[in-house]
């Protein structure tokens, strides 16, 4: 229907565009009346044509104006959406980092009194491993000079026994030595009687 309503618009809009030319070649010798006939029918063809085209064009026109202004609608009220999605969304992270910096003080003083504590714990920790090294170490001396004390005593003993054994190899003579074994003799056959 659009395309008759078209095709007869452009029929009207060629005839009266042919039809102008044609009455100006008549217009040589024209009456005064005759100029205003004339544009009172080019007024009147327009007022036509205008009429045509309001007629025609006056739906889609409106359909296209009218879809437009819902389609202008529909995207401002999207865009309000997104932007009070994207302010609510600023808020909360605002909302969050300012809850996240109070959170990382908290955390850092707490670190911070776990690393005093751990600080203390290892100090008293290697105070007490300290003090049982040197526990240890006086133990070991203590151990060490009374094993020294026993090896000098046996090698005092030994050395006083060399040394009385040269003494009395010195100071007995072979009579002596004959006399003192006839001597522990007789004192072992009468510890047996």
């Amino acid at each position: 229907m659009k395309a008759i309503h078209l095709t007869a618009l452009a029929l009207l809009a060629a005839l009266l565009l042919a039809a102008g030319p044609a009455l100006a070649a008549e217009a040589a010798a024209e009456p005064a009346w005759r100029v205003y006939w004339n544009w009172g029918w080019k007024i009147l063809n327009f007022l036509v044509l205008a009429f045509l085209i309001v007629k025609m064009a006056k739906k889609p026109l409106k359909d296209f104006f009218t879809s437009q202004k819902a389609q202008v609608a529909a995207e401002l009220e999207e865009m309000n959406k997104v932007k009070a999605a994207a302010e609510a969304e600023l808020k909360a992270i605002e909302e969050r980092t300012a809850g996240l910096a109070a959170e990382l003080e908290e955390f850092e003083n707490i670190m911070a009194m776990s690393a005093e504590r751990e600080r203390k714990r290892l100090l008293e920790e290697a105070a007490s491993e300290s003090e049982m090294v040197v526990e240890r170490a006086k133990l070991q001396a203590e151990m060490n000079l009374a094993e020294a004390k026993r090896d000098l005593a046996k090698e005092i003993v030994g050395l006083a026994a060399e040394l009385a054994e040269e003494k009395l190899k010195e100071a007995v003579q072979t009579a002596d030595q004959t006399r003192l074994l006839d001597e522990f003799t007789a004192n072992a056959h009468a510890a047996k009687s």
